[in-house]
């Protein structure tokens, strides 16, 4: 009887953790400070084990239901089996274990160059890739840069890539360059 308990629990913790957490690969933005991590509670007196393999560093929370770990220091690509845990109960006995693979996403976003300008100009398209971010900045007009709105001088221009939460940027500075103007045409 107490092992078909045993067994019970472990389903519905297992069938809960289903519910709680991730997709399995977690995606985590490339030097993301921190990520938490979490199963269900088994309630009192269970004592959870976690490992996070290198180059993750767990900050806080073992021996609890719930991890902080440092990515920083990680490359971008899969971690296999980048968190795992498992946990005890006072009588020793121990929960299979269950892990995650962690995958560091990296987006390295690119602005075509434009300019220099002269403030007489007209619109300009601007050309980020991947496609689909948003851009900013003084002269910045949707998805155009506009010389005569900016005015003369240097101007950064900002693209913004998002993907899976992650935030990603690349700047470019434009140079405008006031347009000379000749007085009217006079007679003698």
């Amino acid at each position: 009887m107490k092992n078909l308990f045993l067994l019970l629990l472990l389903l519905i913790a297992s069938s809960s953790y289903a519910q709680l957490t991730t997709i399995d690969p977690d995606t985590v933005c490339y030097q993301d400070p921190t990520s938490t991590y979490q199963v269900p509670s088994l309630g009192a007196g269970y004592v959870y084990t976690w490992t996070v393999a290198a180059p993750g560093v767990l900050t806080g929370g073992q021996g609890t239901n719930s991890i902080t770990v440092n990515w920083s220091a990680a490359a971008p690509g899969l971690i296999a089996n980048g968190v795992s845990v498992f946990a005890n109960n006072a009588n020793g006995c121990q929960t299979p274990p269950i892990d995650i693979d962690v995958f560091i996403l990296r987006v390295i976003p690119t602005i075509t160059a434009i300019g220099p300008f002269c403030t007489t100009e007209p619109c300009e398209n601007l050309i980020g890739a991947p496609a689909g971010g948003a851009w900013s900045g003084v002269g910045v007009v949707g998805n155009q840069f506009c010389p005569q709105t900016a005015g003369a001088g240097v101007h950064a221009i900002t693209y913004t890539y998002t993907l899976a939460g992650c935030v990603y940027t690349a700047t470019v500075n434009v140079n405008v360059n006031n347009a000379p103007s000749l007085s009217p045409i006079q007679h003698d």
